[in-house]
């Protein structure tokens, strides 16, 4: 339901955006195709940035990490517009160089490409089916409040039931330690879910719970299991999985597979953006 609703949403904000763009280049004489082709790409996106801004701010409050590179990129598509209106109008008060404006155009395809690229990736690892009968499923820890778990860990607890139910002998590793904030730790939360709300044999549970970050849950987690040749499923919300899977290759896991649990609507959408930043930056860390 809210995938249709964002989609059909989505639809009418680039109708509207472009009947924007409409108006603004009905009165510009001037030609220039792709100046006007960019105002029709930068108009929709500049109001969709904005709306889906404030969309994230009402489901999920300011505390959502990255948010800010909504507005900022809703403002970029705005000065955009008007920058190429005022050029399109022979308005333009301050006439950018030829050579400034290639070496942009250059460096704003290369970004965009590889944005693209990253992307790709991303989405690969999230919409790929894992092998049945896997040795091994490591439950990544998220957050919770108090004792029970927030969204993301809590659709991670359903996703490993469903997978431990299809594979009757896969062992599960729980793993995540205690926050500052949390009354046990992320590990114990996921075993005693999945025993008590989805009647998991807890002798198929394996705890790991000293972790505070990805890298430490896999590390940990890969001692608890013995075998870097081990068959092994990460399950964690799907945007994140390439990135958990380029850590467990570099933690030493030899046979490692993608068991991706759902990522929600409407953030979902902010979260993949988001894991662009991680995986560069883990590409940096990692080079």
């Amino acid at each position: 339901m809210i995938k249709t609703i964002m989609l059909a949403g989505s639809l009418v904000i680039f109708i509207f955006g472009w009947i924007i763009a409409y108006l603004l280049l009905r009165s510009t004489k001037e030609k220039g195709f792709f100046r006007r082709f960019l105002i029709c790409v930068y108009t929709p996106l500049a109001l969709w940035s904005a709306v889906y801004y404030i969309v994230c701010i009402v489901y999920a409050g300011y505390g959502l990490s990255w948010i800010w590179m909504w507005p900022l990129l809703a403002a970029f598509c705005a000065l955009r517009v008007r920058m190429l209106k005022a050029e399109l109008d022979g308005k333009a008060r301050f006439p950018i160089p030829k050579a400034l404006r290639i070496v942009y155009r250059t460096c704003f395809a290369a970004g965009l490409i590889f944005f693209l690229f990253v992307e790709s990736r991303i989405v690969s690892a999230m919409t790929a089916d894992p092998p049945a009968d896997l040795d091994y499923v490591i439950v990544l820890g998220a957050g919770l409040i108090g004792r029970d778990p927030k969204n993301p860990l809590r659709v991670r607890i359903e996703r490993a039931a469903e997978y431990l139910g299809e594979n009757p002998d896969t062992i599960l590793v729980a793993s995540g330690g205690q926050g500052e904030d949390e009354e046990i730790s992320e590990a114990e939360c996921i075993r005693d879910r999945l025993v008590e709300m989805y009647g998991i044999d807890a002798g198929r549970i394996l705890m790991e719970d000293r972790s505070r970050d990805t890298e430490q849950n896999l590390q940990y987690s890969l001692k608890i299991i013995g075998n870097p040749d081990a068959s092994v499923g990460i399950i964690t919300n799907s945007f994140h999985e390439y990135r958990a899977v380029r850590i467990a290759e570099h933690a030493g896991y030899r046979n490692v597979y993608t068991v991706p649990a759902t990522t929600l609507l409407p953030v979902g959408i902010h979260y993949m953006v988001r894991e662009f930043f991680g995986v560069v930056e883990l590409m940096i860390k990692y080079r």
